[in-house]
């Protein structure tokens, strides 16, 4: 027993162990998640990640069924790594470990894996999403997170922000196809595995607009216009219908990240202040 883990941590880990056989396992927690653990559990035979759901935050939109359903469609395909255990009741999930490198934010910048990355997006929108699953519209996601934030921001009026969304959502028509997205595209999601690109944590994944995932991955990084082109020369000849979409969605992902990270830290979650600055700074130019 790890007395520096929570009792329930515990459980779900000696949960996982026993239902997968594993002898005597290492256990290493893995960084990367604000609101998630994961760990890599390994044996001599075996070699897996357990991701346990973080405490409950409500009106972050996560969906624990399409995460499963999604990741499971991506896997097939190669663009994730395979679950192998499910586990409802105690909200966790047990994939495959991949072994690679999680790119550095400056290296998603540079035209190699900024190439690569476009056409692993490209690969995922060819899948048709799995039936049932609730479509996720980035305008109507951020504005549930505005309409969540209870107290006053520094430097931000929320009002303004939630009325400039507004108008926004009202230009933008509805998208001409819902593809496969992840919606959550952030280097540290991603695994370069050396002759194939992985994506992690597909909690917010479901059917969506193809512009909204590439709009995400281009705020995520801060791409210049030179760096978009890069990627969506990648993503290939379906792009050319997107780039309006896109362009429009760039200030909508703006507000969603930032309203996702003001009802992060409102719930008690670590997020970046100065991160949010920028955003700030963006939403109000």
């Amino acid at each position: 027993m790890n007395l520096s883990r929570p009792a329930a941590v515990e459980a779900s880990i000696d949960a996982a162990i026993a239902a997968l056989g594993l002898e005597h396992p290492d256990i290493a927690e893995l960084s990367g998640g604000v609101a998630n653990r994961s760990f890599r559990l390994r044996d001599a035979q075996h070699d897996y990640v357990l991701r346990l759901a973080g405490r409950s935050t409500p009106g972050l939109g996560a969906s624990r069924a399409s995460e499963i359903a999604m990741q499971g469609i991506a896997a097939e395909s190669g663009l994730a790594p395979a679950i192998v255990l499910v586990d409802r009741n105690r909200d966790f999930i047990v994939t495959r470990y991949v072994d690679g490198q999680v790119p550095h934010r400056s290296e998603l910048r540079k035209s190699p894996l900024l190439g690569r990355v476009g056409a692993w997006i490209a690969r995922l929108h060819a899948l048709a999403p799995p039936p049932g699953l609730a479509v996720v519209d980035f305008g109507e996601r951020a504005a549930g997170y505005l309409a969540l934030l209870r107290t006053p921001i520094e430097q931000a009026d929320i009002g303004r922000f939630a009325r400039e969304l507004e108008r926004r959502r009202a230009a933008l028509p509805p998208p001409a196809r819902l593809t496969a997205c992840h919606h959550d595209l952030h280097h540290r999601n991603l695994v370069d595995a050396g002759e194939k690109l992985v994506a992690l944590d597909w909690e917010y994944a479901g059917p969506g607009d193809p512009a909204a995932d590439l709009a995400c991955c281009i705020g995520y990084h801060e791409l210049d216009a030179g760096r978009v082109e890069r990627l969506l020369a990648a993503y290939g000849d379906a792009s050319t219908g997107l780039r309006a979409r896109i362009e429009a969605l760039r200030w909508i992902f703006d507000c969603l990240w930032f309203g996702w990270n003001a009802v992060a830290a409102q719930a008690g979650l670590e997020t970046d202040p100065e991160l949010q600055g920028r955003l700030v700074a963006r939403l109000a130019g």
